[in-house]
């Protein structure tokens, strides 16, 4: 009982605020996938295959979780590195997923005009690797794509101490596929000349964990 009111006087001694430092992100909320059927049937034809519905018949939106570590830089900027995961199909009938590693740069606005602040907001531009596939019943069936990946958006957080905040993240990840894999046992897989149109947007809640720069 006595352990509660010395951690609320610490959190509430300590200013909470973005500083420069490591921090580790932890994130869950829903990933929602676009890929145009007709874009990714001319893709395929390109390469003699005519069997992306397996794909776009089971792609469906479902949970996404992320993992991020990130350095800020003065209060100004900060880079972070960091994989998101969604999976559609999670009761049964064939689990699907995708996963999007990406690095990005973060420019944080307010920084110029409220640098005591315990709030943030920033907005990124980055590029990775995306991959997603399967969601069919029958393995034999499942199908795959990958390839490099733009990112961008927005994200915001609010500070309760200096080590911990709550946040939002607004990421929208660009797949520009270059591979069909159709056994990923055997390694049955076929390049593509053209990427399909394809649009991932993840929306998540973050708990961020801060580790300030030592001075």
């Amino acid at each position: 009982m006595k352990i509660m009111p010395i951690i609320l006087l610490l959190a509430i001694g300590t200013p909470a605020q973005a500083k420069p430092g490591f921090s580790l992100g932890l994130g869950l909320g829903v990933g929602v996938y676009q890929l145009d059927q007709t874009s990714l049937a001319k893709s395929l034809a390109e390469a003699g295959r005519f069997d992306g519905n397996l794909m776009t018949g089971t792609l469906s939106d479902g949970l996404a979780l992320r993992l991020a570590m990130a350095y800020n830089i003065l209060g100004y900027s900060s880079v972070e590195l960091g994989l998101t995961g969604h999976a559609w199909n999670m009761g049964g009938g064939g689990l699907g997923g995708s996963g999007h590693a990406s690095m990005v740069a973060h420019v944080h606005p307010l920084q110029w005009f409220i640098p005591e602040r315990d709030y943030d907001a920033s907005i990124f531009l980055g590029g990775g690797y995306s991959i997603v596939g399967g969601g069919q019943p029958d393995n034999n069936q499942d199908r795959g794509l990958d390839g490099g990946a733009l990112e961008c958006g927005i994200a915001g957080r609010y500070f309760f101490t200096s080590w911990f905040s709550l946040g939002v993240d607004l990421r929208f990840t660009v797949p520009f596929f270059n591979r069909w894999v159709v056994d990923w046992e055997d390694g049955e897989e076929y390049e593509l000349a053209s990427s399909p149109d394809a649009l991932f947007f993840s929306a998540l809640l973050i708990s961020s964990f801060h580790f300030e720069a030592s001075k």
